[in-house]
């Protein structure tokens, strides 16, 4: 029986942790990208349910993009926004009141893609994290 210097064991324990947190955050940076593209295409190819009797949203649906932050260690962000039509998301997602009085009708079209990416982001860092 060997004995071992419980100072060296700690510090053994702590290396094998942080390389597990540098390989982890890495899976779950590439997942992040992964949803985050995949919600855009989602946006792109959604018009606001009931729209079409309006003009056409090739230019509101272009206009979808993402913007990534993996600068900070253990925090990193993908936000999913319209560049171009951004006010216009907004209005169309939860309608606005009209100048003469009464509310325009909403079109709510992002809120489902929006849940649908929460729960796409989690099979994705589960799938990326087990290495399938």
């Amino acid at each position: 029986m060997s004995k071992v210097d419980t100072n060296q064991f700690a510090k053994e324990i702590q290396k094998t942790l942080e390389e597990f947190v540098d390989v982890t955050d890495k899976e779950v940076k590439s997942a992040l990208e992964k949803t985050g593209a995949e919600t855009v295409t989602k946006l792109q190819q959604a018009n606001p349910p009931g729209s079409g009797r309006y003009k056409s949203w090739a230019q509101y649906n272009r206009g979808w993009g993402k913007t990534g932050e993996f600068k900070k260690k253990y925090k990193s962000t993908v936000i999913v926004h319209n560049r171009t039509r951004y006010q216009l998301a907004h209005l169309l997602e939860n309608g606005h009141a009209l100048r003469g009085g009464g509310r325009a009708q909403a079109f709510p079209h992002i809120a489902p893609i929006a849940e649908e990416a929460e729960k796409l982001l989690f099979d994705n860092i589960k799938q990326a994290i087990s290495g399938q």
